[in-house]
C-alpha cells in the first residue's frame, strides 16, 4: 500500500479519498477552505444520462457513471446512520427540445444505445409533474437520473475516509508540488512539506498552476456556470425538469435549484441572471408564488479543453496523478473507482507511462 496525496476536498477528490482509503492506502486529503465549497457547492448536482447524447455515454467513465454511483451509495450505507442524509433523490429527469421531432431523436438515440429512456406524451408528463403549466406531445424522461446535495455527499465521502484513517487538512494551501530527482514526492504547504509517494491533484481550476510548478500540463478552459437557489413553500416539482426555457430541480421539499448559462464577458453580479429564470420559472409552474430567491452564484468548471476527463498519471512527471473532469458530480463515483484501479500493487502506483487521459 502507498501513501497518497490527494489535493482538492471537493466532490472528486472526497471521492478518491474514499476509494483509497477504503483499498488501505494512506491518504491525507488538503484543502485550502471548507470541503467542498468551491465548485461542489454551485453544482446543479444531476446524476445520470442528463440532456446529453447517446453517443457522450460511450466513454468507459461515463458509461459506467450511474452502476458505479449505486455501489458508492452501498457502500456508504455501510457506516452511515442515515444513507440519505445526501438528498439523494430517483424520481427520473424530463426534458424536451426545441421540436418535437428532435425530441423523438433524442430518445430514439438513447433506447437504440440501451439507455433507460421513455418517450411521453403530455398526458403522461403532466401526470408525473401535476404542476407544469402544460407539456408538449413529446417527452423524453431519462427513468434512473436523480439529484443529491452534492456538499452533504462530499462530507459523507470525507467522513468515510477518515473513519478509514485519512488524514483531513482542512483550512491548509498547496503552494507548489514538490520534486526528489524528477519524481513528484510531496506538497509543499502553509502548514509545511508533506511527503508522500503518489500526489493526485484534484483541485478543479487551481489544478493547471499546480501541475505547472512541476513542469506538467492541464489543458483546461474557462467554463462559467451560475446556480441559483431559491426557498419554495412545498415542491414544485418531483424530479429533474430541462427545457429550452428552463433546468430547474428539487434539491429538497424547500430548495429549488435552477442552472443558467452566464453569457460571454459576464463579470458582473450573479444576481442579474435571476430574473429571467424566475419569469421561465412563472411562465413553466403553477402556484409560483411562494418562490424566493435565497441566492446566486457563479464559478468556473474545470473544463479540459477537449472535453475529454482528464483521469490518469501526468505524462513525463512520475509520481503525479491527474483528476480533473466535467460533469464531476456524475463521474465522481467512477474516477474514485479507477483511481483506485490504477493505484493497486500490480498496476505500480501510476509510474507516468499513462497519457493523463482516462476516458
Amino acid at each position: 500500500m502507498k501513501t497518497i496525496i490527494v489535493i482538492g476536498a471537493g466532490i472528486v477528490g472526497a471521492s478518491i479519498a474514499h476509494h483509497l482509503s477504503r483499498a488501505g492506502h494512506t491518504v491525507t486529503v488538503i484543502e485550502q477552505g471548507e470541503a467542498g465549497s468551491q465548485v461542489t457547492a454551485s453544482s446543479f448536482a444531476w446524476l445520470g444520462l442528463a440532456k446529453s447524447s447517446a453517443s457522450a455515454q460511450q466513454g468507459d467513465l461515463r458509461g459506467s457513471a450511474l452502476k458505479e454511483w449505486d455501489r458508492l451509495r452501498a457502500e456508504l450505507s455501510e457506516h452511515s446512520d442515515a444513507p440519505e442524509c445526501f438528498e439523494y433523490r430517483q424520481f427520473g429527469a424530463i426534458s424536451w427540445e426545441e421540436s418535437e421531432d428532435e425530441t423523438r431523436e433524442f430518445v430514439a438515440d438513447h433506447l437504440a444505445a440501451g439507455h433507460s429512456m421513455q418517450l411521453l406524451n403530455s398526458v403522461e408528463t403532466l401526470a408525473l409533474e401535476p404542476n407544469l403549466k402544460a407539456a408538449p406531445a413529446a417527452v423524453a424522461r431519462a427513468t434512473n437520473d436523480a439529484g443529491v446535495d452534492p456538499v452533504a455527499l462530499t462530507r459523507a465521502l470525507l467522513d468515510s475516509a477518515k473513519g478509514n484513517g485519512a488524514t483531513l487538512l482542512m483550512h491548509t494551501k498547496v503552494t507548489e508540488l514538490l520534486c526528489v530527482e524528477g519524481r513528484v514526492s510531496g506538497a509543499q504547504t502553509s502548514a509545511g512539506d508533506i511527503h508522500a509517494e503518489s500526489v493526485i491533484l484534484a483541485a478543479g481550476t487551481a489544478s493547471a498552476d499546480l501541475a505547472a510548478s512541476v513542469g506538467a500540463a492541464v489543458d483546461l478552459v474557462p467554463a462559467p456556470c451560475c446556480l441559483i437557489r431559491f426557498s419554495t413553500e412545498a415542491p414544485l416539482l418531483n424530479g429533474i425538469l430541462s427545457t429550452p426555457a428552463v433546468e430547474v430541480r428539487q434539491l429538497n421539499d424547500t430548495t429549488l435549484l435552477a442552472a443558467e448559462d452566464v453569457p460571454a464577458g459576464f463579470s458582473g453580479d450573479p444576481t442579474l441572471l435571476v430574473p429571467d429564470v424566475l419569469d421561465a420559472i412563472h411562465e413553466t409552474f403553477v402556484d409560483t408564488k411562494s418562490v424566493r430567491l435565497e441566492r446566486a452564484t457563479v464559478v468556473d468548471r474545470p473544463m479540459p479543453r477537449n472535453g475529454e476527463p482528464i483521469v490518469g498519471p501526468a505524462a513525463g512527471t512520475p509520481g503525479l496523478y491527474l483528476a480533473v473532469a466535467h460533469p464531476a458530480i456524475i463521474l465522481a463515483a467512477a474516477i474514485g473507482a479507477r483511481v483506485t484501479a490504477d493505484h493497486a500493487p500490480s498496476n505500480g502506483n501510476g509510474n507516468g507511462n499513462g497519457n493523463g487521459n482516462g476516458n
